[in-house]
């Protein structure tokens, strides 16, 4: 679960230096630049650990590179137009979306604790980020983040399937190779803004290395090792992360009921770690 964790933890972080740069570039251009800013982090790094070979695998990397474009995107106009704690909290219904496909379509048991802590986790994800704060019933922001819901449960699933072939380096690279190149057609580069201050560009850099490179190389190697379904409810600690960080550096006061949410996601993580984890933990196959 460390994994899964350290992988919450970059993105909390980094999300709100994502937000500050919307400022001067639409979200759509925050997610093409992350993903570029990945692929030339990564390409040298696989390579020259001998794990850049995609091994007859081009295709779901392929897929997998438009699922990984699709949730950066759509979470990126939830949280344009709602706001970050209900574009958050909309997102971070995945895990229990995950839960359901692992029953009615994997045909996989799970425990009740699970069912438990990801009812608590999205709840506490709710309560941290104040999500009843919407105004004016944005409907297009609803949607989108509904989107970004089932692309962020489809890419865990699909991380946790690919997992079991290929090493976490090669998923992550290749997924963020095609899902560039869909950047490159949907958004060429010649229409990207190129009178951005030095301190917008940190922030992109910052976006594409701290919050993007490093926790989907994170969460992927997590998803070799444990459930979609696991994860994605560890995932749910993100919005913590970036309210003490909030709290710490921006000296943002938190409320009784956004701290109750942060014990809330906490415990749910600590339960299912504890109790809930040996039930559909997936064991680690060598990769090919």
């Amino acid at each position: 679960m460390g994994f899964a964790l350290l992988a919450a933890l970059f993105w909390g972080v980094s999300g709100a230096v994502a937000a500050d740069a919307f400022a001067a570039v639409s979200p759509a251009q925050v997610a093409e630049v992350r993903a570029f800013v990945t692929t030339l982090f990564f390409v040298p790094f696989a390579w020259r650990r001998g794990v850049l070979s995609p091994r007859g695998g081009l295709v779901w990397f392929a897929l997998f590179g438009a699922n990984l474009a699709l949730v950066n995107v759509t979470f990126y106009w939830a949280i344009d137009r709602l706001g970050v704690g209900p574009g958050a909290t909309i997102q971070f219904l995945a895990p229990m979306f995950i839960l359901i496909w692992m029953v009615v379509v994997q045909h996989r048991t799970v425990a009740p604790v699970v069912w438990g802590a990801g009812i608590v986790a999205v709840t506490g994800v709710a309560l941290i980020t104040e999500a009843w704060q919407l105004e004016g019933g944005d409907w297009i922001g609803v949607m989108w983040g509904l989107i970004s819901a089932v692309a962020f449960a489809s890419y865990l699933v699909f991380g946790e399937h690919l997992g079991r072939r290929y090493p976490s380096m090669t998923i992550v690279t290749w997924g963020f190779i095609f899902a560039s190149a869909i950047w490159l057609v949907v958004q060429p580069l010649w229409v990207f803004p190129t009178d951005l201050t030095g301190i917008v560009w940190l922030e992109l850099v910052w976006v594409g290395i701290m919050g993007t490179a490093l926790p989907f190389l994170f969460e992927v190697s997590a998803l070799r090792r444990a459930s979609s379904g696991i994860v994605g409810v560890i995932a749910t600690t993100e919005p913590v992360f970036a309210a003490a960080v909030a709290w710490a550096w921006l000296e943002q006061s938190l409320s009784p009921i956004q701290i109750l949410g942060g014990a809330m996601v906490l415990g749910a993580a600590v339960s299912i770690q504890r109790w809930g984890a040996s039930d559909v933990e997936i064991p680690l196959e060598p990769a090919r």
